[in-house]
């Protein structure tokens, strides 16, 4: 896990990232919103090459900025790996916390581990979420990799959490989406929304410009993407990469034998093969 950061006055982002051999970084956020009724959005990845105690070091970071027993909210925005992986142990250790999240987002779920559905508040579009100081608002991102995605709008201040949408492939990791060269962001973006969402090659582009104006009258003052740093003021110049993405070239799948090129520039997994872990490895270099 890399290191938590502050993002606005009341919104902390949790960030992991996955190296992608060949092409750069994904970045992974969740965030804490530190509302009367505190918030955190999705949970991480479970383990990464990066960091096999990838949900431990979540759960301290949660600990350091609200303590787990005093969340309320667990927004979840979608099921996939990348969004779920400390989702059983939070909900163990803040048992007043209720999961906010798509009705068979729970149920998918409740198949491969024991969700306390009696915890589960369903959420659908345009649904609203009193979380005492301000109001959450669902609304649809627009782009998915998953059918139950669900965003969400801070009404009180304009932050718009936009699930995978808005995402990119970055050369560097970094806290703020301002540092990075526009061009870069574009090919990114290009790149991670044409595998993550491929079906944009298939859109009417009249109904596709229709969803587009709807983010657009949300008028987010701050985009938070899962795979993205922060972003202030930058909705119109995403609008515009996502509004091209049906003329753009898809990026096929890895073959197998760039799937095994990429595995050998990966490396072992921590601890694999007697590789050292991290930390060892790091101990007897004496760093």
């Amino acid at each position: 896990m890399d290191e938590p950061y502050q993002a606005s006055p009341d919104v902390y982002v949790l960030p992991t990232h996955l190296p992608i051999p060949g092409m750069g970084n994904l970045v992974i956020n969740s965030y804490l919103i530190r509302s009367d009724e505190p918030v955190l959005i999705d949970t991480g990845l479970a383990g990464s090459p990066l960091d096999p105690d990838e949900s431990a070091h979540f759960i301290a970071a949660v600990e350091s900025i609200v303590p787990l027993r005093d969340l309320r909210w667990i927004w979840l925005t979608h099921d996939d790996m990348d969004h779920t992986g400390s989702l059983p142990k939070v909900m163990e250790l803040a048992p007043q916390a209720r999961l906010a999240t798509h009705a068979f987002s729970a149920l998918r779920m409740a198949s491969w581990w024991p969700v306390p559905l009696d915890r589960v508040h369903a959420m659908r579009l345009d649904d609203r979420l009193d979380v005492g100081d301000r109001t959450l608002r669902a609304v649809a991102p627009p782009t998915f990799d998953n059918p139950v995605s669900t965003g969400l709008v801070d009404e009180k201040t304009g932050t718009l959490f936009s699930v995978d949408s808005f995402g990119a492939i970055l050369p560097e990791v970094t806290t703020d989406c301002a540092e990075i060269a526009p061009d870069v962001v574009r090919q990114g973006m290009t790149a991670w929304l044409t595998m993550d969402s491929p079906w944009t090659q298939l859109v009417d582009r009249d109904k596709w410009d229709a969803v587009l104006d709807g983010v657009r009258r949300l008028a987010p003052a701050m985009i938070m993407s899962s795979h993205l740093p922060a972003a202030r003021g930058t909705c119109e110049t995403f609008l515009g990469i996502v509004r091209a993405l049906p003329d753009a070239e898809h990026m096929p799948a890895p073959n197998h034998e760039q799937f095994q090129q990429m595995l050998s520039m990966m490396g072992p997994p921590p601890g694999a093969n007697g590789a050292p872990a991290p930390a060892a490895a790091a101990a007897a270099a004496g760093a």
